[in-house]
């Protein structure tokens, strides 16, 4: 169970998916914020959500925020904080919930609170190469209030400034591989064959 954070919550700002989001803010809908440990021992979230208007859901895997050791990565922990708040400030209660998967079913550990929340999700494309390929995935910049506030300007009774950054201003993640890529002129190339299929 997480615990509520209030001074995390207001400090929190700016991990991938279905067909991959452009950078911007969506109206979004929560479906299943779930548990997810990776082989190394360091503990994160998969955010599932279905944007305003979208016939499928995305998903934004491995949102770490626990190192192996105990020690918070405050970067995305904040954000989970934020995420909190804008639910009540309370803490996040576990449940066994059964989602599909390609091939099936399986359980898995979420978050009850987190279910059927309306909000925004301000959403940052991140782009890399692997094995000479382009890569494209979602990262979680920020929960949202429904009405476009960070939990810092709602718990403050400001207005939501801070979106029309994320909104107009905010530009993808480029790797280093990525950006020598293009300077190679591979983003020629590349577009002569985009693959935009699933990346679930």
């Amino acid at each position: 169970m997480f615990e509520f954070n209030e001074k995390a919550a207001t400090e929190s700002t700016g991990n991938g998916g279905s067909k991959c989001l452009e950078t911007g803010v969506y109206d979004v809908t929560l479906i299943t914020v779930s548990k997810t440990i990776a082989k190394t021992g360091t503990e994160g979230i998969d955010v599932s959500f279905q944007v305003e208007g979208s016939k499928y859901p995305n998903v934004v895997y491995g949102m770490w925020h626990t190192k192996s050791n105990g020690d918070s990565i405050a970067f995305n922990a904040n954000k989970i904080q934020a995420l909190m708040g804008l639910l009540g400030g309370k803490g996040l209660t576990e449940f066994t919930k059964e989602i599909e998967v390609r091939g099936g079913t399986k359980n898995v550990t979420a978050y009850k609170e987190t279910e059927k929340f309306v909000c925004k999700l301000a959403i940052k494309k991140s782009l890399d190469i692997y094995n000479g390929d382009v890569t494209e995935k979602n990262e979680i910049e920020a929960f949202l209030s429904a009405e476009g506030k960070t939990y810092a300007e709602q718990a403050g009774n400001k207005p939501a400034k801070q979106m029309e950054y994320y909104s107009s201003k905010m530009k993808d993640s480029e790797s280093k591989a990525y950006k020598a890529y293009i300077a190679d002129g591979g983003a020629q190339e590349e577009s002569e064959d985009t693959d935009e299929g699933s990346l679930l």
